[in-house]
C-alpha cells in the first residue's frame, strides 16, 4: 500500500492560502464590517456581524477570492421585509465605497477589494430565528426577495472543530484536499467549494470514512463524499444541512454540473482507492493518480502547478526511474532536466 504521506503534506502546502491572501481577508473584511456598523438605523436593527466562510473554518485553499461578512441583526422588527434588508445594505455598502465596486447579488452584496488582489467580500444581512426543533439560528432573504431561508454558519464552524478533534486534526486538512479535487475537477463550475464541504461533513458523520494516515482519509473521504453527491444530484434525494434538523441545503448550479460533479467525485474515488491498494512496487503509479486527481494550483508567484509533487524514485508519467542507465559524465539523468535540489 503507497502511502505516500510526504507528497500528501507537500500537496497541503501547496494549496494553503497565500501569505498575502493572509493579510488581505482581514483587512477587507474589517473595512466592511466598519462600514456597515456606522450606520445608525443598522445600529438601531442590532447589528453585530461576524466572520463567517471557509476562511473562518480555516479550510480555504489558494487562490482565495472571498471574505464572508454576516450581518446578524438582533432587533430587527420582524415585520421588515427581505428586501428592505437588502435595499438597506446596498445603500450602506454604496456610500461608503461607491456604485463601482458593489455587486447586488441573490441574496448578498459584494464589495470588490481591487487593490488587495482581487479579493472581495461577501457581505449578507439575516435576522434570528428559531426552528420547529427549537434550534436558535438564522434566515436570509431568499433569492428573488420572496421571503426566507434558514442558515446556521456558525454551527458549521463548531462542526468544523469537533469533526477536526475526531479525526485526530486530519478532517481539515481533507477538506481541503477536497475542496482542492473539486476545482481540478471541475474548474470554475458551480455547485462550489460549500458544497463539497457540506457532503465531506455529512460523509464524515455517517461514521463511513475511516482510515489513520492523511492519505486513507482522504481516499476514504473522497469515494464517500463522492456517495453523498451522487445520493443527492444523481438520485435527487437532497442535501441535508446538517447544522439545521430537517433543513435541506439550497445548492446553485445547473442541474447538469451537479450531477456531473457528483461522477466526477465518484469516479475519482474509485481511481484513488484503487491507487491506495496497490502493491508498494506500483508506488509511481498511484502518485500519478493522485497527482491527475488534485490537479493544479496557483503558487505565490502567480504560476501553475501540479500540487501532489512525484516521488524521487519516479517518473510524472508513472514509471518508476531506471536509475541503472545513470552514468558518470551523463550530461543529463534520466526523466531530468539538468536542474538539481
Amino acid at each position: 500500500m503507497p502511502q505516500l504521506t510526504s507528497q500528501f503534506r507537500q500537496a497541503l502546502r501547496a494549496i494553503e492560502p497565500t501569505a498575502a491572501d493572509r493579510d488581505n481577508a482581514p483587512k477587507a473584511h474589517n473595512e466592511v464590517r466598519e462600514a456597515l456598523l456606522a450606520d445608525s438605523t443598522l445600529s438601531d436593527w442590532g447589528l453585530d456581524p461576524v466572520l463567517i466562510g471557509s476562511y473562518k473554518r480555516h479550510v480555504s485553499i489558494r487562490r482565495m477570492k472571498d471574505v464572508d461578512v454576516f450581518g446578524r441583526l438582533n432587533d430587527v422588527p420582524r415585520d421588515t421585509a427581505p428586501s428592505a434588508l437588502l435595499n438597506k445594505f446596498e445603500k450602506v455598502l454604496t456610500a461608503a465605497f461607491g456604485d463601482e465596486r458593489i455587486e447586488r447579488q441573490a441574496r448578498s452584496f459584494q464589495v470588490a477589494f481591487p487593490e488587495l488582489d482581487g479579493l472581495y467580500v461577501d457581505a449578507v444581512p439575516a435576522r434570528p430565528w428559531t426552528s420547529p426543533y427549537g434550534e436558535s439560528a438564522w434566515q436570509l432573504p431568499k433569492r428573488g426577495e420572496g421571503g426566507w431561508q434558514a442558515t446556521n454558519p456558525e454551527r458549521l464552524t463548531e462542526l468544523t472543530t469537533e469533526m477536526n478533534e475526531q479525526f485526530d486534526k486530519l478532517y481539515v486538512p481533507v477538506v481541503k484536499l477536497l475542496r482542492q479535487t473539486r476545482r481540478a475537477l471541475m474548474g470554475p463550475k458551480k455547485p462550489g467549494g460549500l458544497t463539497i464541504e457540506i457532503s465531506a461533513l455529512l460523509a464524515f458523520q455517517s461514521g463511513a470514512v475511516s482510515g489513520t494516515t492523511i492519505g486513507e482519509v482522504y481516499v476514504s473521504a473522497l469515494q464517500k463524499t463522492g456517495e453523498v453527491l451522487h445520493n443527492a444530484f444523481v438520485l435527487g434525494h437532497d442535501l441535508a444541512d446538517p447544522t439545521l434538523t430537517g433543513e435541506v441545503l439550497y445548492v446553485r448550479g445547473e442541474d447538469a454540473d451537479k450531477k456531473a460533479l457528483a461522477r466526477a467525485f465518484v469516479d475519482a474515488g474509485a481511481r484513488a482507492q484503487t491507487a491506495i491498494d496497490a502493491d508498494e512496487d506500483d508506488k509511481c503509479a498511484a502518485a500519478k493518480t493522485f497527482r491527475d486527481i488534485l490537479g493544479r494550483a496557483v503558487d505565490d508567484q502567480g504560476d501553475q502547478d501540479y500540487v501532489f509533487p512525484t516521488p524521487d524514485d519516479c517518473n510524472v508519467d508513472g514509471s518508476r526511474k531506471s536509475f541503472a542507465r545513470v552514468r558518470a559524465g551523463d550530461r543529463q539523468i534520466v526523466a531530468g532536466d539538468r536542474r538539481f535540489g
